[in-house]
Order: C-alpha cells, then structure tokens, then sequence
C-alpha cells in the first residue's frame, strides 16, 4: 500500500516541481499561475489523504492492544 502512495506522491511531484520551473521563467503569466496552483492543491490533497490513511491504521492498531489488555 505504501509504495503505491509513494509512486503517486512522485508523479504529482514531479507534476509541481514541472509547474514551478514553468512559472519561474514568466511570472507575471497567470496561467502559468493558475497551473502551479493546481498542481500544489493535487499534491497536498494526495499528502493529506496518505496520512489520514496512516493515522487510520494506527487508531486501528491501538483499538487492538487495547483489547488485549
């Protein structure tokens, strides 16, 4: 499961990293903008939904030991 978290997180980073050097060369066209931007939310939105994915699994472990107390 991680690594196919892991080879998403890669693409859509290499996705932000490709929009920034766009948006570096002409800053002031929005669209290249309007492209980081929306590149920088898929990212985050994708980071965000590994570690709830995490955190899950980790209510669920201790949900476990818990029961073996």
């Amino acid at each position: 499961m991680a690594l196919g978290f892991e080879q998403g997180t890669q693409d859509l980073r290499q996705s932000l990293d490709d929009a920034l050097t766009v948006l570096q060369k002409d800053p002031s066209n929005p669209a290249n903008l309007a492209a980081y931007q929306s590149a920088l939310s898929e990212y985050t939105l994708y980071k965000n939904a590994q570690s709830n994915v995490v955190k899950s699994f980790r209510d669920i472990d201790q949900g476990i030991i818990a029961n073996f107390k």
